[in-house]
């Protein structure tokens, strides 16, 4: 099968295509013939060889990279009784891949931990933006901070791939947002149902905010989220680790479900959520230009790649 891969850590250039064995699922696996994925930061990590267990524990070289995707099921495992040969998928594949097993490829197979059947309406595209940055953002407005409609939020970073969500998860949630974010992105986020747009460039939300409930941090800056909270609010972060000065506050980790991925495809269809996506044709030179965007912080929304038609 074609794949985008890399033979050794380093920057974006490392990237080549290598024709490489075909994943062979488990019985509680799936394969799926993928149509389009997406790229996240944690991709730019694993390429630089930042990121260590359980991420890396299967790794070797030639290394296939990615998890978001959307595709058809091509194979199922004898105890898979969830989906058949033929059903629109899409999902996040297995934390710790096998090296031939990331999503810059033809062929995924993955168990069905975070796969969901793809609903009428909702393209592949926009299906493969949807998984980690999606699933980050509703699992901590729905499971970790547990958010409430009227309740008032800052979100930290809300131009970013999780921000976005961030933002109108929040919104849909019936809450009041406040975000961070560069000038340039002001009209976006407020088209998106931002409350309030704080350019940290000229000022602090601590400088401006208070008596907030909830706080998503998603680029480490703890402290300054802390002083808009109320006594009682809450700060989860996906960017840093809390230390025990800093109590009401708490690092993220994300168990996603198929459940959590419905419920980001029907805020999708009913137009809750609007996908910012920049779409890319199955290439080298595409995924080499995503991995270059995303880390000089030129992206806004989701890159994907699908394949050519």
């Amino acid at each position: 099968m074609k794949t985008i891969a890399i033979t050794k850590y380093g920057s974006a250039d490392e990237f080549k295509e290598i024709d490489m064995d075909r994943p062979v699922p488990q019985e509680n696996e799936v394969l799926v013939k993928i149509h389009a994925f997406s790229i996240n930061p944690m991709d730019i990590a694993g390429r630089m060889g930042a990121l260590g267990t359980p991420f890396t524990d299967k790794w070797s070289f030639p290394l296939v990279l990615g998890w978001d995707f959307s595709g058809v099921v091509v194979q199922v495992g004898s105890q898979i009784t969830d989906f058949k040969v033929g059903d629109g998928v899409f999902g996040s594949a297995k934390t710790a891949h096998e090296a031939n097993n990331g999503t810059y490829s033809e062929y995924v197979a993955t168990d069905t931990t975070e796969l969901t059947h793809l609903p009428n309406g909702l393209t592949f595209d926009q299906a493969a933006a949807l998984p980690i940055g999606g699933v980050t953002a509703y699992y901590g407005m729905n499971h970790s901070l547990k958010l409430q409609p009227g309740q008032k939020i800052l979100i930290q970073g809300g131009a970013g791939g999780v921000g976005l969500f961030a933002v109108q998860i929040a919104k849909a949630f019936g809450a009041y947002v406040a975000t961070t974010a560069s000038e340039n992105h002001r009209e976006l986020l407020k088209s998106l149902g931002a409350d309030k747009v704080i350019d940290y460039h000229k000022e602090s939300p601590a400088d401006v905010l208070n008596d907030f409930d909830a706080v998503f941090d998603t680029v480490g800056d703890i402290d300054t989220g802390l002083k808009v909270l109320k006594p009682e609010g809450k700060l989860i972060t996906i960017a840093a680790q809390p230390t025990k000065e800093q109590k009401n506050a708490s690092f993220q980790f994300t168990h996603g479900t198929g459940k959590d991925l419905d419920a980001l495809a029907e805020l999708v269809l009913s137009k809750k959520i609007k996908l910012e996506i920049q779409s890319l044709p199955f290439s080298v030179e595409s995924v080499v230009a995503a991995h270059k965007s995303i880390e000089g912080r030129h992206t806004t929304g989701k890159i994907v790649i699908h394949e050519e038609n």
